[in-house]
């Protein structure tokens, strides 16, 4: 019987009838070019009106056949190469047919829907789109050999000599002459202008070709192909009105594979198509386009909404508590009855979890094919529903996940891609559909047994086969890895799989309840499993005792690219050593590919430490020639080149970057880590020996990753001063057991090349040699500055080491003096104050040293004898008496009172103050000497600051100085860092 409602869905709509003359099966479902355009079969899409009724004018093939209008038809200088490069079933050969059509036939095929929408969109800014007397030129490379002539292409036998012989349309003089300029892009570009009208190029399948290519009797040929294909695609992109297409399956999505040789020519091709049409890799479908393509691929054309509507209404009345309670207010977000009315009129007639089953978890499998797999399960299970329904049997009120016919549709799904090829999977969910839940004629099975049994219990839940509904979608649910881990269906899942709103008042949860209780009990399916998840329902699934391999294989291709280089990046965080650095730093990259905001990007590494900065593989790589902005932007880090930041400390900083090829081999060894966990959450721990080796893989895999992030990370880069001036030095570990990751590693590889020094080894010769290279003498501050600043200076593994080395120098033949160019006696090491900027480090001055009497502001001298520092000679130098600044001058003080016959002062009487004021108000400073004056006032202000031991307690400055704008050098920066206000005011003076 009927589900007794006028507005069932098989009365709504109607199945087109290439659907219904081919049982389902859709004749020409998979479109080829070839076929449509030379037309060796008579197939329906040869057609422009049909194509386009068939098509559904999706947002992604609007706007891709827009671009190739806009180029074709108009002067614009948009994109004119692009790359299909989906899995098998994406709807490449679909659009490719579509855009021929287009090329060939404008006036028809802009005059259908999908023309229309690809005219608007085109012609956006008033763009006249013309492509009146286009041409086509078709290489089908799958249906053609290297080395061998062909009817379609006349005395051609490589893909130069095809493309000019289609050019030419067979013009045989033409074509000789083209051939003899030979396979480059001069010649290609004369071709090309010659045609005189827009030229759409599509290489369809090239992959197939070269895969011959590869052949020991073709790989000779291989150079010439790719010499053509890289001069093509210069030439389109410069000849105005070219557009080429290429449709080049990614390795990882080609379920054949592709050996060595192959793989290195699709990657030669890739790369040019990246660096010609950058944005050129278009996806023409997505997964949320599923319902409308299979809407328009299934059935005619009609008005659905009110029908949607009414049928949404039926669920939410026949969903009662007990339906709502424990079952679908816990599916999770989306997917119970909040918006139910408008995911149904999105997905009618199917039901809403089935489309997001397909959408969310089925196309998630790189080998799924997508639209081609999803429309041939579709069609068998609508024309088996309308059958039923025109028989006057039961149908459901929407087609759900339990709905798929196993009887008609089972070898759809399981050659659907979801199992990556694996025959013995396929063979084990076979075994499992026809002997758990129907056999191919419906006669038996369990599930077909169990409803059987219920039904002679008066249990029907209002619905034929209920039991087989229920096992089929657990079916559905099993056959790949769930989100976050899981595996099969949770009851809730189960038991929604089979409400349905008629007859009135709809599916009695009861029977629900005890249908799926027969199904998982002791007589229920043979293959369940069960597992119970810590604070999470229960699950079910149907096994094929699988192997952990074939766990292993299902998972690995649900993992996506961005979680494997999220993996990488975390392992680098961990495996990251400073070493002999103070300070190791992380650059996380906006965005891997395009423009950055690079003062953002690396703010906060500019400092005074010696630092490693690691960069983020996701966007920065070194060699394999994609390395020009990584180069760039580490020049640009480092303040060097046209974007240089602006910084200060660049000498002191070194780069840490990986290796394009060893990237990608951590990337796929992050793959397998992410598998290897996945499959570790489907097995049940209780299976303990299947549990030990799965952990035991993944410790492996782990383990291999932690190395191979190391290995990847070979290079490494710094700032050096030739007799050029400054430049970036890019270095790289060949050995594998060294990394850039390795703090102590990328040191020492520094100090072999002369740009650090080993731990407590810096020569105070050294030292001296690199002072004499100044014009002038350094302060103790700028000196220790200059091995974080200038990149003369080698990178030093602690301040120390600087105020050791200097003192070194002061006991051969240097000495400090202050600011009034008076020695200073330094008694060790810690008694100079590296911070200091009123003294300076000098070659020792000849004759008798005089200092300042302490205490006076008088100019007269007092000789003092300064008596030997305790602790014998100073490593590197001959015995001295020198003491600190402070020392010295406290020392010069006793000796001038002592004279007077005055007692020193003792620590222990309490300290007095003084407030010291100074005006000078409006003093004029055009004259030299006024200048001076002033100038040491504040030295010798600069000097009492300087003293480290001095007592100062407070200090209020105010400064007004009235100068020509551009000459107050950096005071309002240095008052901000002191915490001053600084306000600058226009002056008429």
């Amino acid at each position: 019987m009927s589900t007794g409602t006028a507005s069932h869905w098989a009365d709504v709509l109607t199945l087109r009838p290439e659907v219904t003359a081919s049982d389902g099966s859709v004749g020409e479902l998979q479109m080829s070019l070839h076929k449509a355009v030379y037309q060796t079969v008579d197939v329906p899409y040869r057609k422009v009106d049909y194509y386009g009724d068939i098509t559904e004018p999706t947002p992604n093939l609007v706007g891709f056949f827009s671009r190739v209008a806009r180029r074709l038809g108009t002067d614009a200088g948009t994109t004119a190469l692009f790359h299909l490069d989906q899995g098998m079933g994406g709807g490449k050969s679909h659009a490719l047919v579509g855009l021929y059509h287009m090329a060939n036939s404008p006036q028809e095929f802009f005059a259908t829907e999908l023309g229309r929408k690809v005219r608007s969109e085109a012609g956006q800014g008033g763009r006249d789109v013309d492509l009146t007397g286009a041409q086509a030129v078709v290489l089908t490379a799958d249906y053609f050999s290297p080395g061998r002539p062909s009817e379609t292409f006349g005395p051609a036998t490589n893909l130069f000599e095809r493309f000019l012989w289609s050019l030419t349309g067979g013009d045989m003089d033409r074509y000789q002459r083209y051939v003899e300029g030979g396979p480059n892009k001069g010649t290609l570009q004369q071709a090309l202008s010659d045609a005189g009208r827009p030229v759409l190029i599509l290489l369809d399948e090239l992959m197939d070709y070269v895969l011959q290519l590869a052949d020991a009797t073709n790989v000779d040929r291989m150079p010439n192909e790719k010499a053509f294909l890289n001069a093509l695609m210069d030439a389109c992109d410069d000849v105005p009105r070219v557009v080429c297409v290429v449709v080049m399956i990614r390795s990882e999505l080609d379920e054949r594979g592709y050996p060595p040789l192959a793989d290195d020519f699709r990657s030669y091709v890739s790369d040019r198509l990246v660096r010609n049409g950058p944005d050129g890799r278009v996806a023409v479908t997505e997964s949320h386009d599923f319902a409308s393509i299979i809407q328009r691929r299934l059935f005619e054309p009609a008005e659905v909404g009110a029908a949607a509507s009414h049928v949404a209404k039926q669920y939410d009345m026949a969903s009662d508590t007990g339906w709502r309670d424990k079952v679908l207010d816990r599916l999770g977000p989306n997917r119970a009855l909040t918006g139910f009315a408008e995911r149904v009129e999105a997905s009618y007639p199917f039901h809403p979890e089935l489309m997001r089953l397909v959408r969310e978890e089925w196309s998630q499998v790189q080998n799924f094919q997508r639209v081609r797999s999803t429309v041939a399960i579709f069609a068998r299970t609508a024309l088996h529903w309308v059958t039923e329904h025109q028989a006057g049997r039961w149908a459901p009120a929407l087609i759900g996940v339990g709905d798929i016919p196993l009887t008609t549709a089972l070898e759809q799904l399981l050659s659907s891609g979801l199992f990556m090829g694996n025959d013995r999977a396929i063979q084990g969910y076979r075994s499992v559909a026809t002997t758990d839940i129907t056999s191919t004629d419906g006669s038996a099975g369990r599930a077909v047994a169990i409803d059987q049994r219920l039904r002679a219990a008066g249990v029907t839940a209002r619905q034929d086969h209920a039991g087989v509904r229920m096992a089929t979608a657990l079916f559905c649910y099993s056959m790949v890895a769930r989100p976050r881990g899981g595996r099969g269906a949770t009851k809730a899942e189960m038991l929604a799989a089979i409400l349905e709103p008629t007859p009135a008042p709809g599916t009695p949860y009861t029977d629900a309840e005890e249908i799926f209780n027969a199904l998982t009990g002791e007589d229920g399916l043979g293959a369940l499993e069960i597992t119970q998840p810590t604070n999470a329902p229960g699950r079910y699934y149907l096994s094929i005792r699988q192997t952990l391999r074939m766990y292993f294989t299902a998972s690995l291709a649900l993992v996506d690219p961005p979680s494997c280089e999220k993996l990488v990046w975390e392992q680098t965080h961990r495996l990251a050593r400073r070493g002999t650095f103070d300070e190791i730093r992380f650059i996380d990259a906006p965005t891997a590919t395009g423009d950055i905001d690079l003062p953002r990007t690396f703010d906060g590494v500019d400092s005074a430490v010696t630092r490693l900065v690691v960069l983020d593989p996701r966007r920065w790589t070194l060699l394999n020639g994609k390395d020009t902005l990584s180069r760039a932007e580490i020049t640009a880090l480092l303040g060097l080149g046209p974007d240089a930041l602006r910084v200060d400390n660049a000498a002191s900083c070194v780069v840490a970057c990986v290796n394009t090829q060893r990237r990608d081999v951590a990337r796929k060894r992050a793959r397998e880590v992410l598998a290897w966990r996945s499959v570790l959450k489907q097995i049940n721990p209780e299976d303990a020996d299947e549990f030990r080796e799965a952990s035991s893989k993944l410790t492996e895999v782990e383990d291999k990753l932690k190395k191979d992030i190391e290995k990847a990370f070979q290079h490494y880069a710094y700032l050096v001063r030739a007799s050029d001036g400054l430049h970036v030095e890019f270095k790289r570990f060949d050995d594998d057991s060294k990394s850039s990751l390795r703090g102590d590693q990328v040191w020492a590889a520094l100090v072999e090349a002369g740009r650090a020094t080993n731990t407590a080894a810096l020569s105070a010769d050294y030292l001296a040699a690199l002072l004499e290279t100044f014009e002038r003498t350094l302060t103790p501050r700028e000196v220790v500055q200059s091995f974080y600043k200038n990149p003369l200076f080698p990178l030093v593994a602690a301040t120390d080491e600087i105020r050791q080395a200097i003192f070194a120098l002061l006991c051969n033949g240097w000495e400090l003096a202050d600011s009034d160019g008076d020695k200073l006696a330094v008694a060790s090491p810690e008694h100079i104050s590296i911070g200091s900027i009123s003294q300076n480090l000098r070659r020792a001055v000849r004759g008798a040293e005089t200092v300042p009497a302490a205490g006076g502001a008088s100019k007269s001298t007092t000789m003092i004898s300064i008596p030997k520092q305790p602790g014998g000679p100073v490593s590197g130098g001959e015995p001295s008496g020198l003491i600190d600044d402070q020392e010295y001058r406290a020392t010069t003080g006793q000796a001038g009172e002592a004279s007077n016959g005055d007692a020193a002062p003792t620590g222990l009487e309490p300290a007095s103050f003084k407030r010291y004021i100074i005006e000078l108000t409006n003093r004029s400073i055009t004259a030299p000497e006024a200048r001076e004056q002033v100038w040491q006032l504040l030295k010798e202000l600069s000097k009492v600051l300087d003293a480290p031991s001095a007592n100062h307690q407070l200090m209020s400055l105010s400064v007004t100085l009235i100068t020509s704008e551009g000459a107050q050098g950096a005071i309002e920066q240095k008052a901000q860092q002191a915490g001053a206000r600084v306000r600058v005011e226009d002056d008429d003076f």
